[in-house]
Formats: structure tokens, sequence, C-alpha cells
């Protein structure tokens, strides 16, 4: 049995009752008698009696990218219901990006939707990076998160381009979990690279690459105050210090150019990994 705030691994009862109960939405194992208790050393582990308690972890992780062809102008938020120009494409289950200001200093939240109406999304929640989007319909936009590959806009010396990849967690493990990225190369065109941010702030006109996280507790990466450089090794983008059943977090991407840049097409690999704190 669970809910969003316990659970309950088995219950115990002196006679009766069937070994394993189960419905829709939870299982129970059930224990006759009395348990004699668990033994271990570092080699092995015995739960005595009939029957020991049985313990399934759980855990799931689930990464999904902007589609930055599904964009819709979004012109106002109120609580979990954000009005776009067009449903079109959208469906329930679908997981967005809801944009304030688009750029260098955007303000986003994802969520999942749960209702399609004429149009509005209803959303599960809005997991936001510490502030929430405020929209007004200027500059704000809704995308979907859907891909295994995001595909930046154009790249331009007057804006900075930015793009997200978010992620779903549920992690059944006591002293929670780490998610880590790390890349391939840099954002690279043949020869040519664009820099990894080195001031903290990507900027518009200047060359430069970083990213930030939603998460604004982490203590092993600066992802979570600064615009950020991704090196080639292990760098944690989120983290939680214990069982989290639902945690959702994001990345926001951003590419800024001067007209030094050469021209190209820019690409990288970025491999997101998700750790149990065991």
């Amino acid at each position: 049995m669970s809910s969003s705030n316990y659970q309950i691994q088995w219950d115990s009862i002196g006679q009766g009752g069937e070994n394993t109960s189960t419905s829709a939405s939870y299982k129970v194992r059930d224990t006759f008698g009395t348990i004699q208790g668990v033994s271990s050393s570092t080699s092995f582990r015995q739960d005595t009696g009939f029957r020991a308690g049985v313990y399934d972890p759980t855990v799931s992780f689930s990464v999904f990218s902007q589609d930055t062809s599904s964009q819709v102008a979004a012109t106002s938020l109120v609580g979990n219901v954000v009005t776009i120009t067009s449903v079109v494409g959208y469906a329930v289950d679908d997981y967005i990006a809801v944009i304030q200001d688009q750029g260098t200093s955007q303000i986003s939240a994802i969520g999942r939707v749960t209702v399609v109406g004429g149009s509005t999304l209803t959303i599960d929640e809005l997991k936001d990076g510490g502030v929430a989007p405020v929209i007004d319909g200027s500059s704000d936009f809704v995308y979907k998160l859907s891909g295994s590959s995001l595909p930046f806009n154009t790249f331009s010396t007057s804006v900075v381009n930015t793009g997200i990849v978010g992620w779903d967690a549920a992690a059944d493990v006591s002293s929670g979990y780490s998610v880590f990225l790390f890349e391939d190369q840099n954002l690279t065109s043949g020869t040519d690279t664009i820099p990894d941010i080195s001031d903290g702030s990507v900027t518009a006109g200047v060359n430069e690459y970083g990213a930030r996280s939603s998460d604004t507790s982490l203590t092993g990466s600066t992802f979570d105050t600064t615009d950020s450089p991704i090196i080639g090794s292990f760098q944690e983008v989120a983290s939680r210090a214990d069982n989290s059943l639902k945690a959702r977090d994001f990345l926001t991407l951003k590419v800024g150019i001067s007209g030094t840049q050469p021209n190209g097409t820019y690409t990288q690999t970025l491999t997101f990994v998700f750790v149990g704190n065991y």
C-alpha cells in the first residue's frame, strides 16, 4: 500500500488470509506467525520465518527534450492551467515546457498534461527553477518535451538560443539519488567549437555555451546558481536526499555567438546518468 507520502511494505497477521493481496492500486504481502529476524554478513542475508518480508525497490528514470517545432504562443497561466493559441498536436500525458520571456533570462517550468481543453492545457504540477513563470503573452511560449534530440533554432548574434531537457525520476531509495551529466565533445562543427561558458552567464553576442539546472539545492556542482560549462566527466545536475516517488527537474541549455563564429551545424551528445545513493 502506498501514496505520495507513505508506504506499507507488508503486514503481519496471526492466521488466515492469503500470502499476497493485490488490487489495481496496492499490493500487500502477508506474514503468518512470527518472523524470527534477519541475519546477515558481508556475503549473505537470511530472513527467517514464513513469510519473510520481501522488499521490491522501485527506480525509474525518463528523459525528454524540447521539440522546437511544437512552439505555440502562451497567453496566460492561472494555477496549473495554461492558455495557448492552439492545442493542435497536444494530448493528455504529453510533457510540456512553459516559458516566460524566452531567451537570456527566461523563466521556465515543466509538467505533464492531464486535460486538453478548447484553448487550454491543464498540467499535473509545474516544476520550476525556484521562480514560477508569469505569462502575459509577450515572448511567452509552450513546447512539447517529446524527443531524444534537441535541435536548436538558427543561432543569432542578437539573442541567446535556449533549449530544455527534462526528466522524471522515482527512487524508493532511503538515501535518495543523483542525476549526472557529461558530454562526448564540445558543441562542434568540423574543427570549429563554441567555447564553454566561463563567466557564469551566457550573453547574446558572445561566443559561449552553458547550462543551468532547475534544482536549486545542488552541492556537487554550480549548475544550480550559474550558467555552467558542460564537460566530459560526471557533473551533478539534480539530487534528492531521501525516497522520492515522483521528482521532476530540467536543464536549460544556452548558446550565444558573435559575428566571428564560423557558420556550421554544431552538434554534441549529452548523456544523463541516474545513480541511487545506496
